[in-house]
C-alpha cells in the first residue's frame, strides 16, 4: 500500500436528496464547458452524447437506486488497504482528466447545480452541501466506486440471486462460527437494538478512490450506462465465498 494514501470523508454538511451523483471536476477535465452545456449533456437522452463525456474523461453521472447513496462515501487517493479489497462487493471503473488538480464530487446533475460548482472551491452554505472538491495533483486518474455490504448495490446483487435472509445469516455462520453478527448485518435482516442505530452511520457503504495515471495512455474500462436513464449504474459484482465483516469509518480514519 502506497505510503501517501488520503482518505477523506464527504463532509456532514453534504447532502442530496435525490439518485443522481456526477464525479469530476472544477475544469471538466478540461473541457471548457458552462455550466448550462454541462448540465445539458447529462440531461440527453442520446447514448452517444453520454459516452462521449465518458470517454473523455469529462465526468461520471451516477446513478443509484436509493436517496442520498453518496452523502457518507470515504474519497481514498492511492490505494485500497488488504481488508477495503477483500471486503468490496461492486466495482464501477472510469477515468477523469483532472488537469486544474480539483477534484469534484457533486449531487444532482442539472445547469443550476453546476453554476457555483463550477466557480467556487467550497460551498457557500456549509450545512447544505451540493458538492464538494479535493485538491490532487493534476492528471489523469482511474476513479472506481466500491460498494460494500451495507449498500444498497450489495442488497440487489443478494436479492438478484434469491438469496434471503436466512441464507446470509447461514453464510455468517458457517464463515465465522461463534462470532456476534456484525452491523451491517443485523440491520439487513432485522435485528438491529434501539441503540445500534446511532451506530449505522459508522458502516461504510462506498468508498470513491482515485489513482493517478503516470502513463496516460493506459486504457481505462469505460463504464456501462444503465439503459434506462443512461448514467452509470451498472456494477461489476462478486459473491464472496467467506461472508464479509463490514467496515468500520472510525477505524479507516484513523489509519
Amino acid at each position: 500500500m502506497s505510503g501517501d494514501r488520503q482518505i477523506i470523508p464527504i463532509h456532514e454538511g453534504f447532502f442530496n436528496d435525490g439518485y443522481w451523483y456526477v464525479l469530476g471536476s472544477t475544469s471538466l477535465g478540461g473541457s471548457g464547458l458552462t455550466a448550462k452545456e454541462i448540465g445539458d449533456r447529462l440531461q440527453s437522452h442520446e447514448p452517444d452524447v453520454l459516452q462521449n463525456l465518458l470517454e473523455k474523461g469529462i465526468c461520471l453521472p451516477l446513478y443509484f437506486p436509493a436517496d442520498c447513496c453518496l452523502d457518507d462515501a470515504l474519497i481514498v487517493v492511492g490505494d485500497l488497504t488488504e481488508k477495503e479489497e477483500q471486503e468490496w462487493i461492486g466495482r464501477l471503473q472510469g477515468k477523469l482528466h483532472i488537469p486544474c488538480g480539483e477534484f469534484m464530487v457533486m449531487g444532482g446533475g442539472l445547469p443550476e447545480d453546476f453554476e457555483e460548482a463550477l466557480t467556487q472551491f467550497s460551498p457557500s452554505d456549509p450545512y447544505n452541501q451540493a458538492f464538494q472538491k479535493v485538491k490532487v495533483t493534476p492528471g489523469t486518474y482511474l476513479v472506481e466506486i466500491y460498494a460494500f455490504a451495507s449498500s444498497i448495490n450489495a442488497d440487489e446483487l443478494w436479492e438478484d440471486a434469491e438469496i434471503d435472509e436466512d441464507d446470509i445469516l447461514t453464510w455468517w455462520d458457517e464463515t465465522h462460527p461463534n462470532q456476534p453478527i456484525p452491523l451491517w448485518l443485523k440491520f439487513y435482516v432485522g435485528q438491529e437494538d434501539e441503540g445500534d442505530f446511532d451506530l449505522e452511520e459508522d458502516l461504510v457503504d462506498y468508498i470513491i478512490r482515485l489513482e493517478r495515471l503516470d502513463d496516460e495512455s493506459i486504457e481505462v474500462p469505460m463504464p456501462k450506462l444503465d439503459e434506462d436513464v443512461l448514467w452509470c449504474g451498472v456494477y461489476d459484482m462478486r459473491q464472496h465465498k467467506i461472508c464479509p465483516e463490514g467496515l468500520s469509518r472510525a477505524t479507516l480514519l484513523q489509519q
